[in-house]
Formats: C-alpha cells, structure tokens, sequence
C-alpha cells in the first residue's frame, strides 16, 4: 500500500484574508505540543468539542495549514449517514491506496481497523500521519468501533488522532471510544464563544463603521460569541438594526431553517408549548407557558421540545421552569411565529398577567396604536425599572413612550426624558437619534439641554458648557422646575470634570434646591461632595455626609452619597475608610447607570493603588475603563485610561501602558480633569523609561492652560519639579515649588506635603544647600508617616537616600534606600526598585572582592551601559557632567578599556531585584 498516496500538508502561513483567530492561541500551542510528542513516537489523541458553529472545524484546519512534515487522512460524519456502515472509515481508506475494496457492512469492526491501522508501520521517518474526523458524533457506529480498535493499538507510532465533536457527545459515542477519551492522556479542548471585546473587533472588521459598544455587547449576548452566527447576522441584518437595542434581534437563516425542521418533528401542543415561551422571554414558569399555550397537560409537549433541544428545564428544586437554550433559539421561533399569532400570544399575556411593568410592556410589543394611557404606563413602568437597576429595559420603556406621545410639549419632555435615560444606559447613538427627532418647535431650553447633554457624553466638554449655560438662561426653574434640575445637575458635572469645583458646588446645591427628577444618572450628590473634596470647603461636604450610616448599612438609593464620602476621604488621605465605603458601594452600583458603576470602579481602583494592593487596583482601574468604553462616557473614559497606563508604567509595563495612553488620549475632546490625568499618565510612562526631558514636555503645557494649572486633581506638580531639577532648570522648578506650598494649594493633605517637601529636598540638595535639603526630607517624611501609602512613602525614602550618600553619609543611606527598595520590591515597582538598587550600589557596593571600582564608578558605569549618555547620567544621577566624565574615564582606567563599549565584559552582575546589595535579603 503506497504511502505516498496520503494527502501532504507543508507548512504554509495563513492566506490573506482568511478569519482571525482572536483566542485561540492557547489552543492551537496545546495542538503543536501533541504534534510534537506524536512525532517523538509517542501517539497522541485529542478531541476538540463544542456547540455547533463555535469554530472547530476551523480551528483543526489552521492547525493542519500551519503543520510541517505531517500526512493527513480526513473525513466527517453527517447527521444523515449515521446508518451507512463504515461510511466515515471507507472515507479515509480511500485517501490511501488506488483500487483498495470499501468494507462491507458485514465485515468486523477489527479487521476494517486491522487495514488502517497497518498504514502506520509504513510512515517514513520525521513523519507524522494526522488522522482527523470531523462531527464524529454523527459518524456511524462501525466506524466508531473500527477508530476504537486502531486507538486502542497504538502507542508508540507516530500517529496524532483529532475527533470534532458537538458538546456534549460522549453520550453518542461507543462506551469503548468513551473510556479512551476520558484518559488522563487525551486532550480535551473546549472551544467558547468570543469575548465581547473580540467581538467588537470582528464587528470593526465585517462593518464600515463598526457598532457602538452598547450593540456589540447586545450582539454578543445574542449569539453566545459564536463566530458562525456572528459573521451571518452582520452579513444578513442591517447595520441599523444592529446597532438599535429597540429592534429585536432576529436569528441567522441558517439557524432559522435549522429550527424550524425541529419543530416540525413535534406535534401541535409542543409546537404551542414552545411558542408561548417565545413570547414570555427567554425564561418563564411552566404554569405560565402552559396557561398561555392552552396546555392542561404540559408534561408530554415538555419531553417533546426538550427531547428536540428547542426547551430547557429549569433547575431541579425549584418551580418547574423552561428556558431556551439559548437567545437565537427564542429569536428563530419568535420570527417564525408571524405578526399576527404575535400580537395575539402578546395580547394574551395583558389579560393574564398581574404585574403592571410587565403588562405594560406586552401591551406594547402586542401592537397598540398611540394611547395616552399607554404611553403613561410606559413612562411609570420606565421609572419603576430605573429604580429597580433595569437600566436597559427603561431606557425602552422611556424611549418607546417618546415616540407614542401625541402632544408637543409631552413629546419634547418625554423625548428629554429618554434622552437621558438611554445615555445613562451607554447607548449614546441611539439617544442621539432621538435628540434630533425633537420637535422643530421645541423649546430653546429643552433643544440645548439634549444637545448639551449629549455633547457631554461625546466628551464634548466646551461645547456641552456653552449649550447647557444657553439653556439655563431660556429656562424658568418656577416654570419648569423638571428641566431647570437636569440643566443644573449636568453643569454640575461639567465643572467637575473641567476641576472647577467652586462652579461644581454652586450648579450642584442649585439643582439639589428643585424637585428631583428620574433618569438623570443619580451623579448629583456625587458630583457636589466630590467637589467639595477639592475646595476649602471638605468640612461642609463631611457635613452633608454625616447622615450616612457605617457602609455596609448604606442602601442603594444614597450610593451617590456613599461614593461622594469615598471621593471626600480619599481626598483627605483617609485611604482606608475610603475603600470601605467604595466597597459597599461596588454591588450596589452593578445594577445602576453606567456612571455609576465606572466611577466606583475608578475610585476604588485609585484608592486599592495608594493602599499598596497595585493588583487589586489594576483590575479595578480596567473594569472602569471597559465600562466607561462601554457604557460611550467618553468624559471618564480618558481619566479611566490614563490612571491604567500610569499604574502600569509604575510597574514598569511600558508596553500596555503606552496602548492605555494611546486611548486616554484618543477617547475624544478632554475637560481640564481628563487632561491632567492625562498629562500625569504620560510623564510616569516617561519617568518609567527614565527620560526626565519627556517627563518636562508632558507637563510644563499644563501651566499653560489657565483651567488645567488651576485644578488639583490628578497631582502632577511634584513629578514636574523633580523634572526639572534633573534638568537643571532650577528656577522654574522653584517657582512651582513656591505655589505648592501655598496652603490652597494642599489644603493640609498630608500627602500632598510630603510630595512637595520631597521634591524640594531635591531641588535644595541640587543647589548645594544640604541643611535645608535634609531639613525637608525629614519633613516629607513626617508627612508621608501619616499615609498608609507605601509607595509614595518610599519614594520620600529613595530621594532622601540618594542625598544621603552624595553628602558622604553612606551608612545612613542604605537604611532609606533598603527600606524603600523592600517595599518597591514588594509593590513590583519595577522601575522605582532598579533606580534604588543603582543608588544602593553606589552606597555600598556590589562590587565584588575583586572589582577595582568604587561605587560611585560603578553606578555611572553601570548607567553608560544601559545606553544613557553623559548628560543623561548625570541628570539622573544628581551630577554634574564633568564629574560624570571624570569618574567613567577613572573607571576605563581602573578596567583596562578605551571606551564605553568595553564595559559590558568588565562590569559584575547587577543585584537580583529584592536583593540586598551586600550579599544579604531583603527581611
């Protein structure tokens, strides 16, 4: 039997065009690392399992496109030829030999394998022979048994076996081929749908414009990831309809087709049974869908629909349920039932149903023309699921009741109303589409209020000021109270977010003094007592919060409150009860606005960081930016980004953190806060990389920016000074030093103190002033005492070390410089930890009983190996560059080298991080 008659795959790269494969990854190494032990002689089996669609098929082909030196044998079971004996086996006979006999439905599933099986002693050297069955459930069960006798004999050949199969099929498979696959040796891959941010990425991909995050999260919902059905609905739906979360999602017409040849193996009551599901959602109790199937007797339709995969049963203990599988099973049966039968079953559940928000919301899917009486029901049940955390359901409601209404002036309040509702849902483009369907004669106040709100959203921020400033000026509060409040608690935001917190307080304590009003995003509380914590005035925000019980007390309609008392008291350095208020307040925001949500992850996030616990802090600062991306607050999304890449950078990785900026700053237009944040973000990348010049250039345009020099969020001042006084600009570093110290400028934080005593220790120490110098390092030190802020504390430490050692005092030295480097050690300060292991060096050595150096040399040279130049050393460093000269030309001396260029083979290893630099451990 000639081998060379089996199919050959060289190694090719993946043809243009060809499907991504975001994900997949891990997968595909599992798959290479079996090829590999296969081809060491040692066979390998492994199954690749899923729900239809999901990609495995796809997934074993790029595998095989990318395999060298393998032979491929290739076949797959259909769903109808499961009784065609030997059906899957004659299929990979016949790729061998020319003329061989197909086996016969009366030969023995042993000698049919005997044949197969005696193709692997003939696999020429550095060969592996691949044998691939795809949808082998639906393979038939002679064939099954004649794969289990090959399996069962091989060992040591070359051989990697790969079986596709739906999820789950053990069930379907012979007992025998069962026990094989469940061996601890076989590789079982469990393929799941793409992440939402996947796919995001397929939707930018398939679509011009891509979709808003809103309608890929409502996408991938919609079909569980699963790449087959995502690609045929983009292909098949309107773009508009993707994106609007008013329009139901239909299913693929595949799967539709699919669908409905299962229900047309059931009988008229099942049939019934799974239609009335349809029409209650996707989970409903089995009484409800039996009463609106006409069912006395459910039991037999339920084996049916279950039997057929249409139907789930709930879960065992509880009131019997039935659930779809999943949404594109509903969707299919729900468009098949047509608009009549539709509006019918809908109709139906009106008379049936006690539960008003439900009611109502049949009522409006059963069809019903305009009715003011629908249309206020509409409105109350909006309000009822906006209070009950149902943010999506009532921003449709809202929506829906808009567009009904039949009056202009309801019209323009409920499109106002809606407008909110659906921003504060993150659906910015559907509330933009009905922002312009305002009436033409709608008010000026209620025409600029939507579009000031909706500018603020964009991160619009100037134009959201001038818009919204036009609108309370042609509104009466007396006359209007509803809109003057919205008008007056979104210009309350906007000077937060411009960090013009005295016009944040004044907007915020003029809408907390009208009648509140619903879907406004529940920041107002919020927004004035986070304000406060940036004034003179904290005391009074204290004040306001002092009716708040202990946290875990606190209930969700005063979270607002409860995040503004976070917000206060991180704004005091009161780190702990900060975090205990954040985190009573992070589940009782799950279910809120998306406003709410990001900021308790950002604030939590900021507070978990300057508490030492950076891990925690790191996924909680990428929560609140995927929630802010999601949720199109594109006004706290670049603050959101740029702390990310500033704790990252902090950790010393660059790479993310420059991906992090790169969004911050393209998330669209930035208020003075965003700018800061992101301005800080881009000169800890630039500190982290050790260019104190970049560090300068991200920073000194913030001082020309009258609104952003006047804001105190963000505190970026001490890491200009430090800059700066690298630089040897030592005047404009003193000037910035003289407004920092002004007592506005802290209002008695005590880490706001200790970083401006600290950079002027710096600065003092660099102008030959060791008395003053040592004088505010010790103040800094007092200040950063009362913090439980690790990091900053160490950064006090590591500078007041370094001017320990250049002022001779060696031993005083390296007790800062190892107390700072065991806790950047600890915080996996990257960065923080190498500039304190180079100072530790240069203290006391590292040198070895043989190096010729002192330390002084070897921390410069060490410096001109990374690639720095004179200059730069000597910025870094605290030198002049004359003395930087001097100690590099001493130490090419003392190694017997000319230039730089010799000093890697001279120099000893540098100290592992966390390691005393004398020999010992960090305790």
């Amino acid at each position: 039997m000639p081998v060379n008659t089996l199919l050959h795959h060289a190694h090719r790269p993946a043809e243009a065009g060809e499907p991504s494969f975001h994900g997949r990854e891990p997968q595909l190494r599992e798959m290479e690392n079996r090829l590999r032990e296969a081809r060491a002689g040692a066979s390998r089996l492994m199954v690749v399992e899923g729900p239809p669609g999901i990609g495995k098929t796809a997934l074993v082909r790029r595998f095989l496109r990318t395999a060298d030196r393998v032979r491929v044998l290739e076949a797959s079971g259909a769903e109808n030829e499961t009784a065609l004996a030997y059906g899957v086996l004659t299929q990979l006979l016949s790729q061998t030999s020319v003329g061989e006999e197909a086996p016969g439905p009366r030969d023995e599933p042993g000698a049919v394998g005997a044949r197969l099986l005696a193709l692997t002693h003939r696999i020429p050297a550095d060969t592996v022979v691949v044998l691939v069955i795809d949808d082998a459930h639906w393979a038939d069960a002679p064939s099954l048994d004649a794969l289990t006798f090959v399996l069962r004999r091989l060992l040591s050949e070359p051989v990697l076996t790969v079986l596709a199969v739906h999820t789950p099929a053990d069930a379907q498979l012979p007992k025998g081929l069962g026990r094989l696959l469940a061996d601890d040796h076989t590789l079982r891959l469990a393929l799941d749908g793409l992440t939402a941010e996947q796919t995001g990425a397929l939707c930018d991909r398939l679509l011009p414009a891509g979709l808003p995050p809103h309608a890929v999260g409502r996408l991938h919902a919609h079909t569980r990831g699963n790449p087959l059905y995502l690609r045929a609905l983009i292909r098949e739906v309107e773009p508009e309809v993707l994106a609007a979360s008013d329009s139901p999602l239909p299913a693929p017409r595949s799967y539709q087709l699919l669908v409905r040849d299962r229900l047309a193996r059931c009988d008229a009551p099942a049939r019934d049974l799974v239609a009335a599901a349809s029409v209650l959602g996707p989970r409903a109790p089995l009484h409800r869908v039996a009463q609106l199937a006409g069912l006395e007797n459910p039991l037999p339709a339920v084996e049916q629909a279950v039997g057929q995969g249409l139907l789930e049963e709930g879960p065992a203990g509880g009131p019997p349920e039935l659930a779809f599988p999943q949404p594109l099973v509903q969707a299919a049966v729900y468009h098949q039932l047509g608009p009549a039968r539709r509006a019918a079953l809908h109709t139906r559940v009106v008379q049936a149903t006690k539960d008003t928000a439900s009611r109502t919301w049949h009522q409006l899917l059963a069809g019903r023309g305009p009715d003011p009486a629908l249309v206020a029901d509409l409105v109350a049940g909006a309000r009822r699921q906006a209070a009950a955390g149902q943010w999506s359901r009532a921003a449709s409601m809202a929506a829906h009741a808009s567009r009904m209404a039949t009056t202009r002036p309801e019209r323009e309040r409920l499109t106002v109303e809606a407008a909110d509702a659906l921003l504060c849902d993150g659906r910015v483009e559907e509330a933009a589409d009905l922002v312009r369907s305002l009436p033409g004669d709608s008010t000026r106040a209620a025409h600029r209020y939507a579009h000031g709100h909706l500018a603020f959203a964009r991160g619009e921020t100037p134009s959201a000021r001038l818009l919204l400033d036009d609108a309370w000026r042609h509104c009466d509060p007396a006359l209007d109270p509803a809109l003057a409040r919205r008008i007056a608690e979104r210009l309350s935001l906007v000077g937060l977010v411009q960090g013009e917190a005295a016009a944040a307080v004044r907007w915020a304590r003029r809408a907390g003094a009208l009648p509140p009003v619903p879907f406004t995003g529940g920041m107002l509380r919020y927004a004035q007592l986070a304000a406060l914590s940036l004034t003179d005035a904290a005391e009074e925000g204290i004040a306001r919060a002092a009716g708040l019980p202990e946290s875990v007390l606190v209930q969700s309609g005063d979270v607002d409150l409860l995040l503004g008392r976070s917000a206060l008291r991180l704004g005091c350095d009161d780190l702990e009860g900060s975090r205990a208020d954040l985190r009573s307040a992070a589940p009782l925001c799950r279910s809120g606005p998306a406003p709410l949500r990001a900021t308790a992850q950002l604030l939590l996030g900021e507070t978990e960081l300057r508490l030492g616990n950076w891990d925690v802090a790191l996924r909680e600062l990428e929560s609140a930016a995927t929630t802010a991306a999601a949720g199109g607050l594109a006004w706290l999304e670049p603050v959101a980004c740029a702390d990310l890449a500033g704790a990252l950078a902090l950790r010393g990785r660059t790479e993310r953190a420059a991906e992090y900026l790169a969004k911050a700053r393209g998330s669209g237009g930035h208020g003075a806060s965003g700018l800061a944040h992101v301005a800080r973000a881009q000169a800890q990348l630039a500190a982290a990389r050790g260019a104190q010049d970049d560090v300068a250039g991200a920073l000194l345009p913030l001082l020309e920016r009258e609104s952003v020099a006047r804001t105190v969020v963000a505190p970026w001042r001490d890491l200009l000074v430090d800059a700066l006084t690298a630089l040897g600009e030592h005047r404009q570093a003193e000037r910035i030093l003289d407004g920092l110290d002004v007592p506005s400028a802290h209002r008695g934080r005590h880490s706001w103190l200790a970083a401006a005593a600290r950079a002027r220790g710096t600065l003092l120490a660099a102008r030959r002033s060791p008395a003053a110098a040592e004088s505010s390092f010790r103040t800094a030190l007092g200040h950063a005492e009362q913090v439980p802020d690790p990091f900053d504390r160490a950064r006090v430490q590591l500078a007041y070390g370094a001017f320990l050692r250049r002022t001779g005092r060696r031993t005083d030295a390296a007790g800062q410089l190892r107390r700072a480097l065991r806790t950047f050690t600890e915080l996996g300060a990257a960065p923080s930890a190498a500039l304190c292991e180079r100072e530790l060096a240069a203290s006391v050595g590292a040198i070895g009983p043989d190096s010729p150096l002192t330390p002084q040399e070897l921390a410069i040279a060490r410096l001109a190996t990374s690639g720095l130049t004179n200059r730069q050393i000597a910025r870094q460093l605290v030198l002049s560059v004359k003395t930087v000269e001097f100690h590099l030309s001493h130490a090419y001396t003392k190694l017997g080298i000319t230039s730089r260029m010799g000093l890697p083979a001279k120099l000893p290893a540098a100290p592992a991080p966390g390691q005393d630099v004398v020999g010992g451990t960090i305790g």
